[in-house]
C-alpha cells in the first residue's frame, strides 16, 4: 500500500500527516507572529501586557490543534468525493487551512494589541 492509496482504504495515515503539517504550519506561525506581538507591546507595563500575550498564546493552540482536527476530516471528506487525489486534497487542506489559520493570528494580534490598550486605560 503506498502512501497515496491511504485514503481509499481508510487508513489514517495521511490524515495524520495532515493534522501534523497544519498543526507545525499555524505554530511555526504562531511564534513569528508572537515576536511581532513582543515589538508591538513595546511601552505597555507587565501587567498590562500580560493578560494580551496569554491571550495570543491561548489562541495559539486553540487555532493550531483546531485547525489541524478540520483539516484532517476535510481532506478525508474531499477524498471520499471523489473530487480530489489524496495528494492534491492533502496539498489544498494543509495550504487553506494555514492560510485561514494566519488570518486567524493576523485577527489575534491585533485583539492583543486593543486588550492591552483597554488594560492600559483601566489603570
Amino acid at each position: 500500500m503506498t502512501a497515496l492509496g491511504c485514503w481509499a482504504n481508510g487508513d489514517s495515515k495521511m490524515r495524520i500527516i495532515v493534522f501534523i503539517l497544519t498543526a507545525v504550519i499555524q505554530l511555526a506561525a504562531a511564534a513569528a507572529g508572537f515576536l511581532f506581538l513582543l515589538l508591538g507591546m513595546n511601552g505597555y507595563s507587565e501587567d498590562q501586557a500580560t493578560p494580551s500575550l496569554i491571550l495570543y498564546i491561548a489562541l495559539s493552540i486553540v487555532s493550531a490543534l483546531g485547525l489541524g482536527v478540520g483539516s484532517a476530516f476535510a481532506a478525508k471528506r474531499l477524498v471520499e468525493r471523489k473530487s480530489f487525489g489524496s495528494l492534491w486534497a492533502a496539498a489544498t487542506v494543509v495550504i487553506g487551512s494555514s492560510i485561514l489559520g494566519v488570518l486567524i493570528l493576523v485577527v489575534g494580534f491585533f485583539a492583543a494589541i486593543a486588550l492591552a490598550e483597554i488594560v492600559r486605560g483601566m489603570k
